[in-house]
């Protein structure tokens, strides 16, 4: 049985190599399968934002809301706030993932000094990629991530932050149908890694804004007796603008990597949305991700808001040869006191 699990280890491992074809970054030579390992780096802590700024077009640096990426903004913070998200992606392959986040976030010294707290659960339901051969194995993915954010103002105009992970459980899993089941597990955990964030507050009401993300994660495989280590990295800069009295403008640029073991795969590209107020409680968002649409509404009262948000073909350019299209819907609640 053990001869026949590897057997069938080594058949997933070149299925799935032969099926992703070239990464969106050139590999430099043969590797685990890197692109099915990264995809959840994609969906899940890195790339996570707020529900309002989702249907902007996902933005992280420079808007600021409750449950912020940005780590910089704790160094704004006026007031307590706690937040929770729920977030679905639905495949055209059948694979769906399901995230669930919450952040409370603290003023140490109101409008100077603060901290964020934050933790992420990202799971999905097992899906085939797109135009596989039967016997497939199908693919599943499962993450925890958890998020310390402290921002600090360093002048009129300037706020910087440091944000750490100290939990971060990230795992793959390749299954057949029973009886055989699992043939292949990757399991990663991270060795040591940051986020840095910028602020530059403009006069007008804007912000520029800047995020520096990397991560080094050691990567189990079933059938290596040697773990992997792979490195994540994140680079995002943006500006926002008020157009109007009840119209705001954004526009940002995000590249995100992960490589190692002579692999290197990544994306990048262009986010750019507008906010509108439509009256004292209602606001309404459209935007583009990368050119995924999207769309997104707003409720608000003095302590509560709520959020909703949907993004087609998110991060298409790397995962939609393996997965197919792709719809995203957000909800989000926000309390503050």
């Amino acid at each position: 049985m053990t001869c026949m699990r590897s057997a069938l280890a080594v058949l997933a491992m070149v299925v799935i190599l032969a099926t992703v074809g070239p990464a969106p970054v050139q590999a430099q030579a043969p590797a685990p399968p890197l692109e099915l390992y990264a995809v959840s780096h994609l969906f899940a802590l890195p790339t996570a934002t707020t529900t309002r700024l989702f249907g902007m077009g996902g933005f992280v640096t420079c808007i600021q809301d409750d449950g912020f990426g940005n780590p910089a903004f704790a160094g704004t913070l006026e007031a307590y706030h706690a937040v929770g998200r729920y977030s679905s992606t639905d495949f055209d392959s059948g694979l769906k993932l399901t995230g669930q986040q919450a952040s409370v976030a603290i003023p140490l010294q109101k409008g100077r000094r603060g901290l964020q707290i934050t933790g992420l659960r990202l799971k999905s339901d097992p899906g085939v990629p797109v135009g596989s051969p039967p016997g497939t194995p199908a693919i599943g993915y499962d993450e925890w991530d958890m998020a310390i954010h402290y921002g600090q103002r360093v002048g009129h105009s300037w706020v910087l932050g440091l944000g750490l992970s100290p939990v971060f459980h990230n795992s793959t899993d390749f299954r057949l149908p029973a009886p055989i089941g699992q043939v292949a597990h990757f399991r990663t955990t991270v060795e040591e890694g940051y986020r840095l964030g910028a602020l530059y507050q403009i006069e007008n009401g804007g912000w520029a804004g800047f995020v520096y993300d990397k991560y080094h994660e050691k990567l189990t495989v079933t059938g290596l007796p040697i773990p992997v280590r792979y490195s994540s990295e994140e680079i995002v800069i943006g500006v926002s603008q008020p157009i109007t009295e009840r119209v705001l403008g954004a526009v940002e640029w995000q590249q995100l990597t992960t490589e190692g073991n002579g692999t290197k795969v990544g994306d990048s590209g262009f986010r750019f949305g507008i906010e509108a107020i439509a009256s004292d409680k209602w606001t309404v968002r459209l935007g583009t991700n990368d050119g995924a649409f999207c769309a997104g509404l707003g409720y608000a009262d003095s302590d509560w808001s709520v959020e909703c948000a949907f993004m087609r073909d998110w991060n298409d350019d790397s995962v939609g040869a393996v997965f197919g299209g792709s719809d995203t819907h957000q909800l989000e609640l926000t309390y503050c006191w």
